[in-house]
């Protein structure tokens, strides 16, 4: 018995556009088109940009690769964390990237750096007398053509130029009467972001105790142009810690947000009332899983072992399909199929139905960990593995 063990130099890579081995369970599923080693766990989802898809490794990179091949177009060393940011954007020339304290702007044929933005400090009271700038950490940016929205912990959203990160506005929530705010402490954080028309909304937890015994999780409704809170919902669960991770996705009038705690809510707008709440009786597992949407489905990991599509109208359930454990990213929702990661196995799905189509696992390492939320692009799955970067078809 022997242990097959690839070592990269920079540009090496695997065969391109045969059927590469791959390990353990689902060997033989993926048609796979490159795979290229690459530093540590990056945990934003990859984007694309034209023919280059952009990556963020374990140590602080940004990586341009070519699409079709993944040769490296250019990399830019951001600073010393991870690329810890839920997802880059990249966008009208520019390819924006979070780390844990700063936000991150570069060109997106060059790798030059463009800007860099530290939100406001984060909340008080962490330890004493001690200001440290806002935490973007799985952090979900959202993006148009002029402006990248960066919700923070502190909490905060910031709309910055997209291409100088000239700050056009930022938001706080304020003190709120009664809660830990009254003592000089404030513990709350914006955690996503998401454009819809002339309203950005974002998603909160909110801690009304100080050490996070219970929570509270927020949806807000800005001004896209001024920053002007035109309302704001507390959603009708409390839990513990961090109650909210991921961004809110719009369908027609109603924002539909999913919590830690598995329940998955729908708030018409107009109304800031909640229209529809989807909860699985007896779920256990907590997911950081956002809700994805895909025409009027939309796809919720349900804290039970099961993936979910509902009615994005009404919260009907259409399928469920069983998988180990809970989501540890955001969900990949595309025309064909839904894929996720459990960190150890990528499971694809059909969209239509929830029939399981694929379960697969890292090739060429024993270090089987999906670090990011796989990308679609172009008919092909783009992911960020434990110390590499790998291409595949859609099954």
């Amino acid at each position: 018995m022997f242990q097959r063990v690839f070592v990269s130099v920079p540009l090496m890579l695997t065969a391109i556009g045969s059927c590469q081995e791959s390990s353990g369970p689902g060997a033989g599923q993926v048609h796979e088109r490159w795979y290229v080693a690459q530093p540590g766990y990056g945990r934003a989802r990859p984007a694309v940009l034209d023919t280059m898809v952009f990556f963020g490794t374990g140590d602080g990179q940004v990586i341009a690769r070519d699409a079709n091949s993944g040769v490296q177009r250019w990399s830019a060393k951001t600073g010393a964390d991870a690329i810890n940011g839920a997802n880059l954007i990249a966008r009208s020339g520019a390819v924006v990237a979070s780390a844990i304290r700063y936000t991150i702007g570069l060109d997106a044929q060059t790798g030059r750096e463009l800007w860099r933005y530290r939100a406001p400090n984060d909340t008080t009271g962490v330890a004493p007398g001690v200001l440290v700038p806002g935490n973007v950490f799985d952090s979900r940016l959202d993006a148009d053509d002029d402006l990248v929205y960066v919700p923070a912990w502190g909490a905060s959203v910031s709309a910055l130029d997209l291409h100088t990160g000239a700050p056009r506005w930022v938001w706080k929530p304020g003190s709120i009467a009664g809660d830990t705010a009254t003592s000089g402490v404030f513990r709350s954080g914006a955690v996503g972001a998401r454009v819809s028309g002339d309203t950005l909304f974002a998603t909160l937890w909110h801690y009304t105790t100080r050490l996070g015994g219970t929570s509270e999780a927020w949806v807000v409704a800005l001004d896209r142009s001024t920053g002007k809170e035109l309302w704001r919902v507390r959603l009708p669960y409390q839990g513990s810690g961090v109650l909210i991770q991921a961004a809110p996705v719009v369908y027609q009038n109603l924002v539909i947000v999913h919590t830690l705690s598995a329940r998955t809510y729908a708030i018409d707008r107009t109304t800031q009332r909640v229209v529809w709440e989807f909860t699985v009786p007896g779920a256990t597992l907590s997911t950081i899983a956002g809700p994805e949407l895909y025409g009027d489905a939309v796809y919720v990991d349900g804290g039970d072992q099961h993936a979910y599509a509902l009615s994005a109208t009404d919260g009907h359930q259409r399928w469920s399909a069983e998988f180990e454990s809970q989501a540890t990213r955001d969900l990949l929702v595309s025309a064909n199929r839904v894929t996720f990661t459990n960190g150890l196995t990528l499971y694809v799905l059909d969209r239509q139905t929830g029939r399981r189509v694929a379960a697969v696992t890292q090739p060429r390492t024993t270090d089987s960990f999906f670090a990011s939320p796989a990308l679609f692009a172009n008919g092909r799955i783009f992911v960020t593995v434990g110390d590499a970067a790998w291409c595949f078809d859609e099954p």
